[in-house]
């Protein structure tokens, strides 16, 4: 996490708005968000998935993995 104060009302709001989401329609916000955010979303073709979101990185051995970290560290951060 980088020096910057969290915009802990943004993470929270987006948290809320992809519970109830799954598959596809998860992975899609996501992505959007990162595109419309400046975030960043990489898959390479081998190794870890990387998401920065809202100034929080996760990572995972796959996309649904990196976005289930992404999910549980921005909770701890809101928390």
């Amino acid at each position: 996490m980088t020096g910057r104060l969290l915009d802990t009302h943004v993470i929270a709001s987006f948290l809320e708005r992809v519970a109830p989401l799954s598959g596809d329609a998860l992975h899609e916000a996501f992505v959007c968000a990162a595109l419309e955010g400046g975030g960043r979303f990489h898959v390479p073709t081998e190794g870890r998935a990387v998401l920065t979101l809202y100034r929080i990185t996760a990572s995972g051995p796959t996309e649904a993995e990196a976005i289930a970290a992404w999910i549980t560290r921005a909770r701890e951060a809101v928390a």
